[in-house]
């Protein structure tokens, strides 16, 4: 567990079977987000109490200018703090804590012995999120204007100011469903299917998945028109999953009194097979700003500080193409245009648009050799994405570069993997 994270809070749930043969679930709660990762983080970088300093010292530990610990600090190292070039770190004072409500309505029923049918709304809402931005975001320029960045802030006597700004908001509604089977004689069946979606404008630097970009807000001061699909919204859903128990050899219907060497070949087997299929990921388009356009000065690689990431404005529609065409003309269709500098904030949504949708097929297979009664050694061979089906990446998602809407990177291709575990 992450020890910045905190959760706690009231809850109430219950339960209450309307027949023998039908439950029906709910439950609400409130948790609390203690977060203070930003803090932590922030005090080894945050001047002037903390500051970054070159001391040259000679290898000669006898020269009259080698530093001792009793006279490291006698050399103005802390005259090198710059209020516009260093980092600089602002948490309110009277930051609340963030808190989720979470609630869910659930319908379970039993069609029979060995079958099981569960329809359930799961939703939640949290508030109070940190989202990690400029507070010294410097406003655009007058048109006609190609003022920089440092002389349009409101706080000249400093650059960037890294602001948690405690004004997150997220939720989240899904309908799912489940049907799980037990055929018996080691035959089992789970499917679960989920439609679900999730909005909000909050998560940013190390919330995104690897490949992604988080979808840092354009212009702090305006969140009304940043709230969209969060990185991690997924449609739609459905993961089957499959286990079987090969009905040959000790213990099972066919061949139970098999002979060491044969129940050895035929017997102990296990498949087990997991489909995943769902749609594709939010991804957010951005450009690379000039000076003129830029409201933060800060590079889009540190965007732990709060960089603002500039949208373009869009206009067009989706063209239908090919799968390779799309690999190279991804958003076809659609034209992106960068703002003027007076007017930097783009028309286009947050995490407007979707990656590829993916599908994989996990296979394993396992043998069990009885050694004594209570003991046995499992092989277990595990194929991962077995037919090798390819899965593309994220496309390009800065509209100034000449690889805008390309597509070059796919998921994993099939891997296979093998192991020995000895139980007793």
């Amino acid at each position: 567990m992450n020890p910045d994270y905190k959760d706690w809070g009231p809850r109430l749930g219950l339960a209450y079977s309307v027949m023998p043969k039908t439950v029906i679930r709910a439950g609400y709660g409130i948790s609390y987000d203690f977060f203070n990762r930003t803090g932590s983080a922030g005090e080894g970088i945050n001047g002037p109490l903390a500051i970054f300093g070159t001391i040259s010292q000679p290898s000669n530990p006898l020269s009259p200018t080698f530093l001792t610990a009793q006279n490291a600090f006698t050399t103005g190292i802390a005259s090198t703090f710059n209020s516009i070039n260093s980092n600089n770190l602002y948490v309110p004072a009277n930051t609340r804590w963030p808190y989720i409500q979470s609630w869910v309505f659930a319908i379970q029923r039993e069609i029979n012995r060995d079958t099981v049918f569960e329809l359930a709304y799961n939703g939640n809402h949290s508030l109070r999120l940190p989202i990690i931005a400029d507070w010294n975001q410097a406003n655009p320029n007058l048109p006609g204007q190609t003022l920089n960045v440092q002389a349009r802030v409101p706080d000249p006597s400093f650059g960037p100011i890294t602001w948690v700004d405690p004004a997150g908001n997220n939720n989240y509604n899904g309908l799912s469903a489940r049907f799980e089977h037990r055929f018996g004689h080691g035959l089992y069946f789970l499917n679960s299917f989920t439609w679900s979606h999730a909005m909000g404008d909050s998560e940013q630097v190390l919330e995104a998945f690897s490949g992604y970009q988080a979808a840092n807000p354009q212009n702090i001061h305006d969140l009304h028109n940043e709230f969209g699909p969060s990185m991690f919204d997924v449609k739609l859903l459905n993961v089957t999953s499959v286990v079987y128990d090969l009905p040959f050899g000790k213990g099972r219907q066919f061949g139970s009194n098999l002979n060491p060497a044969l129940d050895a070949v035929l017997g102990g087997w296990e498949l087990n097979a997991i489909n995943t299929a769902n749609t594709g990921l939010p991804v957010n388009i951005d450009y690379n700003p000039s000076s003129a356009n830029d409201v933060t000065g800060i590079s889009q690689s540190s965007d732990y500080r709060g960089v603002a990431l500039l949208r373009p404005n869009v206009s067009g529609s989706a063209t239908s193409q090919s799968t390779p065409q799309s690999l190279l003309t991804y958003f076809a269709g659609y034209t992106f245009t960068t703002p003027p500098a007076s007017a930097p904030f783009g028309d286009l949504g947050r995490n407007a648009f979707r990656t590829p949708g993916l599908e994989q097929w996990d296979l394993g297979v396992d043998k069990n050799f009885f050694i004594r009664e209570k003991i046995k050694l499992q092989f277990r061979s595990e194929f991962f994405n077995v037919l090798n089906h390819t899965n593309f990446g994220v496309p390009n998602n800065v509209s100034t570069s000449g690889a805008f809407g390309t597509i070059t990177t796919t998921y994993p291709p099939r891997q296979i993997q093998f192991g020995v575990k000895l139980m007793f």
